[in-house]
C-alpha cells in the first residue's frame, strides 16, 4: 500500500513536466494557428484579433517587463498559469478550430482507440507467447529458425506498408474487410461502453457485430504485428534462461512431462520480464497508432491529435497528450504491482 501511495503520488511531477514540456514544444513548432484558422492571405488585423480572443497574445510562462514594475499579474495572466489553472479544475479547454470541448472529444475517440488496441493486444499475446515457448522448447531447430526470423520480419516491417498492402489485398482484390472506418454508415449501435464488439454483444445486434468486426481486422492485424514479434523474442530468450536452472533439471530427473515442465514451472518464472514488455507495447497502442489510425481512417486519438498537430491546434494536442502520458503511468503502474502476483518473491521496500 505504501508502495502504491507513492507512486500515485509521483503522478503529480510527472504529469506536470509533461505539461510544460508539451505546452513549450508546441509553441516552438514553427506556424500561428490565428494563421492557420484565416488563411495565409488574412489581413494582421484579422490575425491579431484572433490571437487576442485565443490568448495567444499573452506571454507564455510570464512577463518580466511587468514583474520589474511589480505586477504580478505579468505572471498569472500566463498562458502557460491559464493552462494549468483550467486543467486543476478538469477543464480540458476547447479546440481552436471546432470549438467542441476536449473532455468531449476525448470522451467519443478514447473507446476507438481502447478497442483498437485491446484487440491488436490479445492478437500479439496470444501468439507472441505460445511462438515463444515452442521456439525455446525447439532450440536450434527449423520451427525456431523459421519463427525467430518471422518475428524479425515483423519487428523490421514499416506499418505504414503493411496497412497499404492489407488494404489493397483484402479490400480491394479479395473485397474481404472495408477498406476503413469503424462501422457502416448505415448501421446504428447504442452505445454503452463506447466499445463497438461488447456494445453490440450486449444489444444482441449481431449483424452490427460482425460488421465492426470486419471493420476492426486489418486494423488490428497491422497493428500488432510489431508487438506480436516483440513478445514473441523476449519469451523465447526469458524461457531459454530459465530452463537452463536446476529446478527445471530436478523437475526433468523426476520424469515431469514436458509439457507440465515447461508450463507449470518454466512458465510462471519466464514471465516477468514478458509482462514487462506486454505493459509498455499496451502504453503504446492505447496511446495512439497513429499510422494505422490514418491509413485506416480510424477515429481514435492518433489521428485526432496528428491533425490537431498539423492545424496547430494547442489544446487538442495538451488534451491528448496528457492522456496519453496518463495512460503510460498508469499502465506501468499496473505492471509493477503484478510482479508481486507473479512472483511472491518480490517486495516493495
Amino acid at each position: 500500500m505504501r508502495y502504491l501511495i507513492r507512486r500515485l503520488l509521483s503522478l503529480i511531477p510527472t504529469i506536470l513536466g509533461v505539461t510544460i514540456v508539451v505546452f513549450l514544444l508546441l509553441r516552438l513548432i514553427p506556424g500561428d494557428p490565428a494563421v492557420a484558422m484565416l488563411g495565409e492571405h488574412a489581413s494582421q488585423d484579422s490575425v491579431q484579433r484572433i490571437r487576442e480572443q485565443l490568448g495567444l497574445n499573452r506571454p507564455l510562462f510570464l512577463d518580466r517587463e511587468a514583474l520589474k514594475g511589480g505586477d504580478f499579474r505579468g505572471f498569472v495572466d500566463s498562458q502557460y498559469l491559464r493552462f494549468l489553472g483550467r486543467l486543476v479544475r478538469g477543464d480540458l479547454g476547447a479546440s481552436i478550430h471546432r470549438r467542441i470541448p476536449i473532455a468531449q472529444e476525448l470522451s467519443q475517440r478514447f473507446p476507438a482507440t481502447v478497442e483498437l488496441a485491446l484487440a491488436a493486444m490479445a492478437v500479439a499475446v496470444a501468439l507472441g507467447i505460445p511462438i515463444g515457448i515452442i521456439s525455446a522448447a525447439r532450440r536450434n531447430t527449423w520451427v525456431d529458425s523459421v519463427s525467430m526470423v518471422g518475428a524479425l520480419i515483423g519487428v523490421s516491417m514499416p506499418i505504414f506498408w503493411l496497412g497499404l498492402m492489407e488494404i489493397m489485398l483484402f479490400a480491394v482484390i479479395l473485397n474481404w474487410f472495408p477498406i476503413g472506418g469503424r462501422l457502416d454508415h448505415a448501421i446504428e449501435v447504442r452505445r454503452i461502453t463506447g466499445l463497438l464488439l461488447i456494445d453490440t454483444l450486449v444489444t444482441g445486434q449481431w449483424a452490427a457485430f460482425w460488421d465492426a468486426a470486419k471493420h476492426l481486422a486489418m486494423p488490428v492485424l497491422a497493428l500488432a504485428t510489431i508487438p506480436l514479434a516483440i513478445i514473441a523474442r523476449m519469451t523465447r530468450a526469458s524461457m531459454l534462461e530459465v530452463l537452463q536452472e536446476d529446478y527445471i533439471r530436478t523437475a526433468r530427473a523426476k520424469g515431469l512431462h514436458q509439457r507440465l515442465v515447461l508450463f507449470r514451472h518454466a512458465l510462471k518464472n519466464a514471465l516477468l520480464p514478458v509482462v514487462t514488455v506486454v505493459g509498455l507495447q499496451t502504453g503504446n497502442l492505447l496511446a495512439g497508432a497513429i499510422l494505422t489510425e490514418t491509413i485506416f481512417a480510424w477515429p481514435g486519438i492518433g489521428k485526432w491529435v496528428y491533425d490537431a498537430i498539423i492545424g496547430r491546434d494547442y489544446p487538442v494536442v495538451q488534451g491528448g497528450t496528457l492522456l496519453i502520458a496518463l495512460v503510460f503511468v498508469l499502465v506501468n503502474l499496473l505492471v509493477d504491482l503484478s510482479y508481486a502476483a507473479l512472483d511472491p518473491r518480490i517486495r516493495y521496500e
